[in-house]
């Protein structure tokens, strides 16, 4: 059985070219900073890797080479790829074996549509479980309910049973929710590792001493080392330097940017203005434009996130 380690997980953004292809080449240039920043676990995952803007080929092609890349650069780093958004059961299956004849550590499934009750949920796991000995973590979003379209979050008794199937080893809990939040790491906090998204360090914060030793590294996108240095820091007990970082960038890059543009085009431009890959989307998705992006760049520069590289 393998979970994760304490500390950050680093999800991976895809980078296309001009026309619209995947850029291996500044994929695997992003990947290798970010591990020469410290990073060790990495994390190809639905939304921000743009599973939505690829075909179940291209993410098959994506998980393997991202595998490859991190495994070459230290095989006890950490990998986990991801099922596509929206697919049968027998597709999440598919990449499963997939990932585990990758060299992957875990696979990522999300379910997104829960039209009628819990069993529906459970029986989705169990058919992949039963046929397959991959590490699964958990995407956790709140489900878009069949009745109305309306999102509710998991209820915490399917987790709970969830939490018993042996190969279940994580959960990426992304409710943005901080009371549920605490009612989900209580009841599995002792089977499963928990990565808190959605809600930044500060979020992470409020519930690292309630056993939840992961987050995914936000911030940390487009500069690896702000989430290595605070996990550093948090390991040695200041809060002074954690509570800065905090206050000083991801504050002000959620309530000036984020709030603006949205996290996906907002980290997207950030990439840009540090000089990892363009902002380049395909559709359905559009970047910021010129002007946005001059404006985007103007806040950016004005953020004091060069002070926290070093620790």
């Amino acid at each position: 059985m393998i979970t994760l380690n304490p500390g950050p997980v680093f999800s991976i953004v895809t980078p296309f070219k001009d026309n619209l292809e995947i850029d291996f080449d500044a994929l695997e240039k992003y990947i290798n900073n970010a591990y020469t920043s410290g990073a060790t676990q990495f994390y190809v995952m639905g939304y921000n890797s743009r599973f939505h803007e690829l075909s179940w080929d291209e993410i098959k092609i994506l998980n393997r080479n991202v595998v490859k890349i991190v495994k070459n650069l230290n095989k006890n780093n950490l990998i986990i790829v991801a099922d596509p958004l929206h697919c049968p059961t027998d597709v999440s299956l598919e990449f499963a074996n997939e990932a585990k004849k990758s060299g992957a550590d875990l696979i990522s499934l999300i379910f997104r549509e829960k039209f009628y009750n819990n069993d529906q949920v459970i029986e989705h796991f169990k058919y992949i479980v039963n046929r397959s000995d991959m590490n699964i973590l958990i995407h956790e979003m709140p489900f878009i309910s069949g009745l109305g379209g309306h999102t509710v979050n998991w209820p915490v008794e399917l987790l709970d049973r969830l939490a018993d199937f042996e190969t279940i080893t994580a959960i990426k809990e992304d409710a943005k929710n901080d009371d549920y939040s605490h009612e989900v790491i209580n009841k599995i906090k002792d089977r499963v590792s928990i990565v808190i998204s959605g809600g930044g360090k500060k979020q992470w914060m409020q519930f690292a001493d309630q056993g939840c030793q992961n987050w995914l590294n936000g911030i940390g996108v487009f500069e690896p080392k702000l989430a290595v240095n605070f996990w550093k820091a948090w390991n040695n007990d200041d809060l002074e330097f954690c509570n800065n970082m905090i206050n000083d960038v991801e504050v002000p890059f959620f309530t000036e940017l984020v709030s603006k543009f949205g996290w996906h085009l907002s980290i997207r431009a950030a990439l840009e203005v540090v000089g990892h890959f363009k902002r380049t989307e395909r559709l359905p998705m559009l970047p910021i434009n010129e002007d946005e992006y001059d404006l985007f760049k103007k806040v950016f520069d004005k953020i004091e996130y060069k002070n926290f590289l070093e620790y």
